[in-house]
């Protein structure tokens, strides 16, 4: 409830509950809370039931039949939390909001055959909106996101500076030229007096 929170229901602004396209509730299994606006969907609802019948397998017929249901199994999770757009409604507003879910696969072997078996799997996740993390990337992989989000502020702030210091700028180049007016109308002013004054 303070730095995540577990199996939390979505809700707009407003408290409505946020729904999929189906209609159904969205309640990712963690919240992971990095800042006051910035979250990560964290989910691990992957099935380890192919990927144990594949460490299991007596024959290479079985470990092979079991290698391809691991990976339509991970495969499905994917294509699930794709539909579920999790990303696209966690967080304040579009600039505290990851572009990605992490899909967490808690054994570290499951993933490491995963990605074994299907090289081309991490980077179809990626194009669906997904990163694939085990339990050896996890901490890494939400430094990187803090890391890169803090990076992001920084730059907005310097963009933010840089605009603002554009803005002063002009208003101190027309300061000086509303300054050389005043110059050339008193200037002006001085020789109508001067004239004035001679005749």
């Amino acid at each position: 409830g303070v730095h995540y929170d577990t199996q939390a229901v979505i809700r707009h602004a407003d408290g409505t509950t946020v729904k999929s396209e189906e209609g159904r509730r969205l309640r990712p299994d963690v919240i992971l809370h990095l800042d006051k606006t910035r979250d990560v969907v964290i989910d691990s609802k992957v099935s380890l039931t192919a990927y144990v019948s594949y460490i299991n397998a007596d024959t290479e017929e079985e470990r092979n039949a079991a290698g391809k249901a691991h990976i339509a199994s991970v495969r499905k999770h994917l294509k699930e939390l794709e539909d579920k757009k999790y990303q696209d409604n966690i967080g304040i507003d579009k600039d505290s909001r990851l572009d990605y879910v992490l899909m967490f696969i808690p054994n570290e072997h499951a993933y490491m055959t995963a990605m074994a078996l299907d090289s081309k799997l991490w980077m179809d996740a990626y194009d669906m909106r997904v990163v694939i993390i085990s339990p050896a990337h996890v901490l890494s992989t939400l430094r990187l996101i803090a890391q890169l989000w803090s990076r992001d502020k920084q730059t907005k702030n310097a963009l933010d500076i840089a605009e603002q210091g554009g803005r002063l700028y002009d208003k101190f180049v027309g300061f000086v030229n509303d300054m050389k007016d005043i110059d050339d109308a008193i200037n002006r002013t001085r020789k109508a007096y001067d004239s004035a004054f001679n005749k």
